[in-house]
């Protein structure tokens, strides 16, 4: 359902700068079954067009918050990381019934769309945001600070079993048994960096080759930036790419050259990301009538490779 544009409207025009704006259209964009992200076009502003992103009640991600991602945003203005203006944030219900913010409109279109768009222009934005100094940048007066990585490691498999009961589905035997397995082996070697989260190329906008900016925040923690690395190669795994060992994998190598570090003991970071997206799987759909793109059959098969090899490693 999309935000009543007469009461955003409204809302708009009590912040500075919006007096005299109209707003001539509200559009979903496509894709996704997370927090609702609105373009908003204008009239009698400044500015001709607003990204909205308002706060789902349920969702794939869930619990939500996202004025925290916002206030994450506004700190990341101050880095060498590109990422849409946060213009305005609202935590309460009203007036659309959620809370939301709003962001700069960043027209330019994602990694996976972008003519040009080059591979090592987005290894250069992950680096930036692994190695962004996250204390300076004011970010643990947001988000949470593990006493340690592999403490935050578990904070992460606390939030996916804490969805996974909570969906219908994800209470499958293979899920449980996993979760169980990714609990006890959680590495301790690690470092805490800040993380997006969420590292799919559509998160990736691009213009004339680099990146543009980065976007969707919600997921932004602070983590072992290995965890970042495991959500690309099980989406990799999932779109039909040979399992080889983790380590090994093209995409980690070329993380590691562009780092300038060694990156070891991926397979439990792959298999940690296999097993999320068996519970978002079941996540997806309930929150959206359908299957998402990948199938039941090949997320189970993917994650018992993924768990064999963590067991055999």
């Amino acid at each position: 359902m999309l935000p009543d544009a007469r009461l955003f409207e409204t809302w708009l025009r009590m912040r500075p700068g919006f007096a005299d704006a109209r707003v001539t259209r509200v559009a979903a964009l496509d894709g996704g079954v997370s927090n609702i992200t609105c373009r908003v076009d204008l009239a009698g502003a400044a500015v001709t067009t607003l990204a909205l992103r308002v706060q789902r009640e349920r969702g794939i991600f869930e619990p939500y918050d996202v004025v925290r991602e916002g206030e994450v945003i506004r700190r990341l203005e101050a880095s060498a990381i590109p990422v849409p203006k946060l213009i305005a944030s609202e935590p309460a219900h009203l007036p659309l019934g959620a809370p939301f913010i709003v962001l700069e409109w960043i027209d330019a279109p994602h990694m996976g769309e972008a003519p040009g768009a080059d591979f090592g222009a987005y290894l250069e934005a992950l680096v930036a945001i692994h190695t962004a100094g996250w204390q300076a940048l004011r970010l643990a007066e947001v988000l949470p600070v593990p006493a340690s990585p592999r403490n935050a490691l578990l904070a992460e498999i606390d939030a996916i079993d804490w969805r996974r009961e909570r969906f219908e589905g994800g209470d499958e035997p293979l899920l449980v048994h996993a979760g169980g397995i990714l609990r006890a082996t959680a590495p301790a070697d690690g470092e805490l960096a800040l993380c997006q989260g969420d590292i799919n190329v559509f998160n990736y906008l691009f213009r004339d080759g680099k990146v543009a900016a980065v976007v969707d925040w919600e997921q932004a923690r602070i983590s072992d930036p290995r965890s970042d690395l495991g959500h690309m190669m099980a989406l990799r795994v999932l779109k039909g790419a040979p399992f080889a060992p983790a380590d090994e994998q093209p995409f980690v190598q070329a993380y590691a050259a562009a780092r300038g570090v060694a990156v070891t003991g991926m397979a439990w970071f792959r298999a940690r990301w296999v097993w999320e997206l068996g519970v978002i799987y079941h996540g997806w759909r309930a929150f959206s009538a359908s299957a998402p793109w990948y199938t039941h059959e090949t997320m189970a098969a993917s994650l018992r490779a993924a768990l064999d090899e963590l067991s055999h490693g």
